[in-house]
């Protein structure tokens, strides 16, 4: 006949310990029970000093009491928050991958800019006031960054992501990536990074136009 006890004495690396019945099934005397955590049913995770279990008992050769048929009375409810944990857990781990591998992205493509901005003003694939341009707004756009960001964790008012957006799109995109970068900033809203990158796209597409027109000029 199966019972209600609550598991104490419980040494988890060995993966044993006793259970004594409910005082309101067998009274201040009642005799504990030896349990194992073989003989409990897997629930999610390892059982504990307090947990309460349903079990029956089985004399040994040597008349010692077994528990067997162990299982927590809240084994379903522990199953799933199992669940959770592991799913929550994997979740992390996948984002933190990714993660991982758009930074490795991102600064492969601001590494390139850098090299092509510095190599089209040495090779004179545009004036020299190009790459000026470049640094003077992403040193503006990095310092808007750091300070919206320095605002987020004070609580204050923040740079309006308009006015991000539009020093990024005015040749400061790459002092905004690496501001994303050294702040942790804005680089989890995906509205904000979409909008950037078509910042990016459309940046570029106009620095590629007006050169040759820039060339055709001179």
């Amino acid at each position: 006949m199966s019972q209600l006890g609550r598991i104490e004495q419980w040494n988890d690396e060995r993966g044993y310990g006793f259970v004594r019945p409910l005082q309101s099934q067998a009274g201040d005397n009642a005799a504990r029970a030896f349990v194992h955590i073989k003989t409990i049913e897997y629930a999610g995770r390892r059982p504990g000093n307090g947990d309460l279990i349903r079990y029956e008992t089985r004399g040994d050769d040597k008349g010692r009491l077994n528990a067997v048929n162990v299982s927590f009375v809240n084994a379903d409810v522990m199953r799933a928050q199992a669940q959770r944990r592991n799913e929550t857990k994997t979740t992390a781990r996948q984002r933190h991958a990714s993660g991982k591998l758009q930074d490795l992205v991102h600064r492969l493509i601001l590494a390139g800019a850098l090299i092509a901005l510095a190599a089209g003003a040495w090779l004179h694939w545009w004036p020299l006031a190009v790459t000026l341009a470049f640094a003077g707004m992403s040193a503006l756009s990095f310092i808007a960054y750091a300070l919206d960001k320095s605002a987020a964790n004070q609580q204050l008012q923040r740079t309006q992501e308009k006015t991000l957006h539009l020093f990024d799109l005015l040749c400061g995109w790459p002092g905004g990536l690496l501001a994303q970068q050294v702040f942790r900033h804005k680089t989890r809203k995906r509205s904000f990074q979409i909008v950037f990158w078509l910042t990016v796209v459309v940046n570029c597409a106009a620095l590629f136009w007006l050169v040759p027109q820039i060339g055709n000029a001179s």
